[in-house]
């Protein structure tokens, strides 16, 4: 049993640090956010990955992916919706792109600097309204929800691991449970170091190209799901 749950650690590990369109999500997040951006979003993150592992635990996942068609209705869904996330990555980054254009001529006639670096990713964080909050966790959330291969990935995963001394229903539960107690300690992790780069990502070419880049990888992963359904 203690071989079973160590090779499982391992191969949570292994999955949480290759980067996804969790980790696109939070770099585009906290450079338009800033710390709360990150955090808000790892939260949304961390809340689909406990009702996806935990439906896959207790068979939940798997008896609705059964269903003729649901599988590729979700991957569907969840396509489109990182896609419509990456355009909007990319109009944000055109409109601040087109702003710091504005802002150089401008800059040109009056002498002053073109791109002020005041403040910082605490302060950017500090007047981040609520709807912005609550927009980063949806977006954490649906992301998980609408990705059909987390779910495949749950039901493969959990039956490579039999926990001889627990029965096959609380043996998945106790394996849930420590891939979501894994995944909080990365996520906060990740939000720790994001966070700990904002003297990086108060430069607006820094936020910028880190908006770009992210939503190339969102609107390139969303591409991938639709065309494999």
């Amino acid at each position: 049993m203690t071989e079973q749950l160590l090779a499982f650690a391992l191969a949570t590990v292994v999955i949480l640090i290759v980067p996804g369109p969790a980790l696109m999500l939070m770099l585009k997040n906290a450079a338009k956010g800033g710390r709360s951006g990150a955090r808000w979003t790892a939260t949304g993150i961390m809340v689909g990955n406990t009702i996806v592992a935990t439906g896959a635990a207790l068979g939940i996942t798997a008896l609705l992916l059964n269903f003729s068609g649901v599988f590729t209705v979700v991957k569907i869904a969840g396509g489109i919706y990182l896609l419509f996330l990456g355009v909007q990555a990319f109009r944000s980054y055109m409109r601040l792109r087109r702003e710091a254009k504005d802002s150089a001529a401008e800059a040109a006639r009056t002498g002053e600097d073109a791109e002020p670096v005041t403040g910082t990713i605490e302060m950017v964080s500090a007047v981040t309204p609520t709807s912005s909050r609550g927009r980063s966790f949806r977006q954490g959330l649906l992301s998980n929800l609408l990705n059909p291969k987390l779910a495949a990935f749950y039901i493969s995963l959990f039956p490579q691991f039999e926990l001889s001394a627990l029965g096959p229903v609380a043996g998945h539960l106790v394996l849930a449970g420590m891939f979501v107690a894994m995944a909080l300690v990365w996520y906060v992790l990740l939000v720790l170091f994001l966070s700990s780069l904002g003297g990086l990502f108060q430069r607006p070419k820094v936020a910028r190209r880190t908006e770009a880049v992210a939503g190339a990888s969102l609107v390139g992963i969303g591409g991938f799901l639709l065309a494999g359904a």
